[in-house]
């Protein structure tokens, strides 16, 4: 036999005897994998362990006080001379118009994005719409002005962020029970 075809066989040879033992391999992670799922499947099964401050304080030494100061279940806010927590529905009702003025920031945030974009794609050689392109006027007169609106929708656009930012800060101090616009500069 040649040199090549000793080593063609011997090739065939060993992936012959690769091809078997990489499918036992297979399998043999497969049915670990079964394994491994029924076990988690029977842990969700079983009920979940509930955790009480007497399970907490059965094992504090004898002398050491609770931390909440007692097991009892804590003070009621109308004991207290609290109001109870308002629903959920009167809460919402109460930020919606914290949260019409963050969606008017960001739609705003977005026009300006927006007009940053046309109006730099006006100073772009690579654009479509480039001013001195084959669809351009070729005049530096419209590039000056084009320059002059993109300074204005920049900052007409850092403004508009720095509102969404103020809807926010508003939206938060609202939530903490804080005058909104109250909260210091940040």
């Amino acid at each position: 036999m040649t040199p090549r075809r000793i080593a063609f066989v011997s090739g065939l040879l060993s992936a012959a005897l690769v091809t078997p033992l990489a499918a036992q391999g297979l399998g043999d992670t497969a049915a670990r994998e079964r394994a491994k799922r029924s076990a988690q499947e029977q842990a969700k099964k079983e009920p979940a362990k509930v955790f009480t401050n007497e399970d907490l304080n059965h094992g504090r030494p004898a002398g050491a006080k609770p931390e909440s100061g007692s097991t009892d279940a804590p003070p009621s806010p109308a004991s207290e001379g609290q109001t109870p927590p308002e629903p959920a529905e009167d809460r919402l009702a109460q930020e919606r118009p914290f949260l019409d003025a963050i969606i008017a920031a960001r739609a705003e945030v977005t026009r300006a994005e927006s007009r940053v974009r046309q109006l730099s794609d006006k100073l772009n050689p690579m654009s479509m719409s480039y001013i001195y392109g084959a669809g351009g006027s070729n005049d530096a007169n419209e590039e000056l002005r084009v320059r002059e609106e993109l300074r204005q929708a920049a900052s007409e656009l850092q403004a508009a962020r720095q509102g969404v930012e103020a809807a926010n800060r508003n939206l938060e101090d609202f939530r903490q029970g804080r005058q909104p616009g109250s909260s210091e500069e940040r």
